[in-house]
């Protein structure tokens, strides 16, 4: 394994937004949403946090978008707790979810009137309307088991997190909205960003449903409180699944962020087209809203730290990113070092929901739970790459968790492995980012600040 030797990054900062340790670095985690894959988090975290508390260094900001916030929300609650007993809890919490602890039966006596609400969807029917394909009334009930929400306002209060944010999409305002549970400042919301903050007094089930609720799959979900921001919301992950952005305007020198693809992906080589299915369609647009964004995030971070970053004596390499910057009273780019887990292998976590199935449920197996079968025939048929990615955002299965669960804590090891210092801050070692190579970057970063000003 490798030694990056680049475990740079801004340590010496205070917590500002809350009640976090004068001189020690502000450490986030970013949690992404795909559904039943969020117990791949879990995992991951199981062995990062406790790698952190033997560093002196813990997690006080918490950001996830649908299944993240799941995990977001739960790692606040058991924040003031041993690093191992949070790992425990949060492996116990995944082990322990049932597809029936998520989503009702879709083969059950609610079937048919599931098929004349659609049927009065397609004619327009006045008062029939179906809402969404899958029924997640029993989300709500389970949220209140899983997560102490008296535990997580107390961590806040008392400054064991400095701040917990769920993100959503409100659907009448439009534009992804960051709810956020802190006892410090709150980020203004600006013309300039896409994302709204919205403080609220104390994260609730609703928000993390509003968070969670997968187009066509759930329903919309309507956020009461605060009263200024009541709205109906849909998943967070169609506008921004993976919230590095709002971690970092919380105020975070570091950032862990767990993936469900590879963040620097091998090229793939060019296959002769085929007549695509709706399974294949739909995986496309999957990687388009949750895998790709999430990438150039990431790659935009990495390259913000290698070419414009203040250095340790005051000087970035772009003098005018910090010109323009101090023109428009913003402080200069500072390096933020991040940790990254994901699985090495485009497809990876597909391939295993794949695999589950065909073990678990195809044939005759299926009968004792006979709504995967149905969903893989929806999903098209036989054996094939995109059922598997499909399926595994919908698999709440106990066989499927537990690879999950042991995939993330295996590709944390691995991170651990390449950078036994924990942190990296080197674009040039975990993306393809060429120092050497900055035209491009520069004339990307002058038209991001070109097009921010042109928004004022």
């Amino acid at each position: 394994m490798v030694d990056d030797g680049h475990a740079g990054g801004s340590a010496s900062g205070t917590a500002a937004n809350g009640g976090g340790t004068a001189g020690k670095p502000r450490i986030a985690v970013v949690l992404p949403g795909g559904g039943a894959r969020g117990a791949y988090e879990a995992g991951a975290l199981s062995v990062l946090l406790p790698e952190l508390e033997a560093r002196g260094e813990q997690i006080t900001i918490a950001c996830g978008t649908s299944v993240g916030a799941i995990n977001a929300t739960l790692l606040g609650s058991m924040a003031e707790q041993p690093a191992a007993e949070q790992a425990q809890l949060l492996l116990a919490r995944w082990r322990e979810m049932r597809k029936g602890d998520v989503i009702r039966p879709i083969i059950g006596p609610s079937l048919p009137l599931t098929g004349l609400r659609f049927l009065g969807e397609l004619f327009e029917i006045p008062g029939v309307r179906l809402a969404s394909i899958m029924d997640p009334a029993p989300l709500a009930g389970s949220l209140d088991h899983w997560v102490d929400w008296v535990g997580l306002q107390r961590n806040v209060k008392q400054g064991v997190m400095d701040s917990v944010c769920v993100i959503a999409t409100a659907l009448t305002r439009g534009g992804p909205v960051a709810f956020v549970h802190t006892a410090g400042k709150v980020p203004p919301s600006k013309a300039s960003d896409d994302v709204r903050y919205v403080r609220v007094r104390s994260l609730s089930a609703e928000h993390v449903r509003a968070s969670a609720a997968i187009p066509l799959l759930f329903p919309p979900v309507e956020v009461t409180t605060p009263a200024g921001a009541a709205d109906f919301y849909i998943d967070g992950g169609t506008r921004l699944n993976s919230p590095i952005a709002p971690a970092l305007a919380l105020g975070a020198d570091r950032v862990i962020v767990i993936g469900f693809e590879p963040f620097a992906a091998a090229p793939q080589p060019a296959a002769r087209p085929v007549q695509p299915r709706l399974a294949d369609v739909a995986a496309n647009i999957l990687d388009g809203l949750l895998v790709d964004q999430v990438s150039a995030d990431l790659h935009r971070l990495a390259s913000v730290n290698t070419f414009y970053a203040e250095g340790a004596g005051g000087s970035g390499f772009s003098q005018s990113a910090r010109n323009y910057r101090t023109s428009q009273g913003k402080k200069p780019y500072k390096k933020v070092a991040y940790a990254l887990v994901a699985p090495e292998r485009k497809g990876e976590l597909g391939q295993i929901a794949e695999e589950v199935f065909q073990k678990h449920y195809a044939g005759w197996r299926g009968w004792r739970s006979p709504d995967y079968p149905v969903l893989s025939r929806i999903l098209g048929g036989g054996r094939t790459r995109s059922r598997g990615e499909l399926l595994s955002f919908l698999m709440f299965d106990e066989h499927f968790v537990q690879r999950l669960l042991e995939a993330g804590a295996a590709d944390a090891r691995a991170w651990l492995d390449r950078h036994p210092r924990f942190w990296c801050s080197d674009a040039a070692h975990d993306f393809q980012v060429d120092p050497a190579g900055t035209d491009g970057l520069r004339e990307e970063r002058v038209l991001d600040e070109f097009r921010a000003m042109r928004r004022r």
